[in-house]
């Protein structure tokens, strides 16, 4: 990476107190400067490649190993995690600052993260400017702060202090956290590198299990879980831990609503995907030409044992479980019965849909019986639907359900897909969000007479722009 590398001036940042005092009187509380240095202690802390200098600076290691590749042409890297800091109170604004020499041939990389429990961490803020101000989505009991250091043969960076000042959040701060963790469905390739380093520093071992995602605001700790992802194929699950960064990107978060970088492109849409069906950014990633998509790499013990995956690519679904709860566990309890279900697949005869030209079919087998359809959304009237209609063997309450793939496209899924169940009573309006309700999702138990005379119904008049309203499977499940 020479034109990051090169970006790098020999610098010094003046060092900002930390500080976190807060004093209540009445209902008002107040957020003031307690100056008192942080250090690099070392117990609890997490570390390796760096030595401690006299001073009580940090220094990356001259015998410290390079990192992979994909994270630099460096000859050293390190890293230091902080213990966590708990907070008097808690809050989401802190102004961050550190004093560290770097060259043009070194980097020194600072991040900070915070949690309400020590348990669910939110991701990290990756390499912010010191001075700068920071915010978490909501307000936080802990601070974590993580050092990162590369370096050359010549050059070996320092990193003197580090601190933060908590500062009052806003009053009229909402919570932003996912009720359910989002899935996408992308392309993945065996990582194998048995015995190699990941960006963590574990060490990787034979069938291992863990996942590489192109970011490092969700790297996990080494042999820790704070960042996990479920992996879905052909009907067989697994929950791993992240600990790599890659392969083609290190600042690509494409599951976040705030993306980090390449925010031209739409959420769940990686910028590797993009490059390689779309020629976007010439068809490079961060890191070189894109030769085959891929969004994330998987230890080989997850791809073989676990998912059953034969060759070394795939295309597979996952879901980011920091966060939201994980929908596997939700869905397990509300999927359909065996036995007298009723499905309509969108490829058979008792489904229609109307002919028009914004008709679009899943890559990859993506889909219930690996197909879907899809068509873009419109803000005004109309242009495309689809109509499930099942023949039923007796009048009864049926539940009904559909199937919400979550397959790669250009844009992201509708967020108000509105499905219209025609009963034997009337009709009934249901809205899925299709960005975040995946698989089977319950739209209700309604009556119904025997034969072909109930409907669910699906357009693209969803009032949004782009955007894309998925049409799959539907089934109707008898009530005892």
């Amino acid at each position: 990476m020479p034109a990051h590398r090169g970006s790098r001036r020999a610098t010094r940042w003046l060092l900002l107190a930390f500080s976190a005092l807060f004093a209540i009187g009445g209902v008002t509380s107040t957020y003031a400067a307690r100056p008192a240095s942080l250090g690099f202690p070392v117990s609890e802390a997490e570390y390796e490649g760096v030595r401690r200098l006299a001073d009580g600076s940090l220094q990356l290691d001259p015998a410290a190993p390079a990192p992979a590749a994909l994270l630099g042409d460096f000859a050293h890297y390190g890293f230091y995690i902080a213990p966590a800091q708990r907070l008097a109170q808690p809050t989401s604004h802190f102004r961050i600052s550190y004093e560290a020499t770097a060259s043009l041939t070194s980097k020194v990389a600072v991040d900070f993260r915070g949690s309400v429990d020590g348990r669910s961490w939110l991701p990290w803020h990756v390499e912010p400017m010191s001075g700068e101000r920071i915010a978490f989505p909501r307000s936080v009991q802990l601070i974590q702060y993580r050092v990162r250091l590369f370096g050359s043969a010549d050059s070996l960076p320092i990193i003197h202090a580090v601190s933060f000042d908590a500062e009052k959040p806003p009053a009229d701060q909402q919570p932003t956290a996912e009720t359910i963790a989002p899935t996408w469905r992308i392309r993945a390739t065996r990582q194998g590198m048995v015995g190699g380093r990941t960006a963590n520093g574990h060490i990787i071992t034979p069938r291992d299990r863990y996942v590489s995602l192109p970011s490092w605001t969700v790297l996990s700790s080494k042999g820790g879980h704070e960042y996990q992802v479920r992996l879905s194929y052909n009907g067989r699950s697994t929950v791993v831990p992240v600990y790599d960064v890659g392969p083609y990107n290190t600042r690509d978060d494409y599951w976040d609503y705030d993306r980090d970088k390449f925010q031209d492109l739409p959420r769940g849409w990686p910028e590797d995907h993009a490059a390689y069906y779309e020629g976007y950014n010439n068809g490079y990633g961060d890191k070189g030409y894109v030769r085959f998509p891929t969004a994330v790499d998987v230890g080989d013990g997850a791809w073989w044992d676990d998912l059953g995956i034969v060759g070394d690519q795939a295309e597979l679904e996952i879901t980011f479980l920091w966060m939201g709860h994980d929908p596997q566990e939700l869905h397990s309890q509300a999927v359909p019965a065996a036995g007298a279900t009723i499905v309509v697949d969108e490829l058979s005869p008792a489904f229609s849909r109307s002919v028009n030209l914004a008709w679009f079919s899943s890559s990859g087998g993506c889909g219930e019986g690996r197909h879907a359809l899809y068509t873009p959304t419109v803000a005004g009237r109309s242009k495309a639907h689809g109509i499930w209609k099942p023949s039923l063997p007796a009048e009864g309450l049926y539940d009904v359900y559909v199937h919400v793939p979550s397959c790669p496209a250009r844009y992201a899924a509708s967020a108000q897909a509105t499905y219209i169940v025609q009963h034997r009573d009337g009709a009934q309006e249901v809205v899925v969000d299709q960005s975040t309700q995946i698989t089977w999702v319950y739209l209700g138990r309604f009556p119904f007479l025997a034969g072909k005379n109930g409907t669910v119904a699906l357009n693209d008049a969803t009032g949004e722009e782009r955007r894309v309203v998925w049409l799959d499977s539907a089934k109707w499940v008898p009530v005892p």
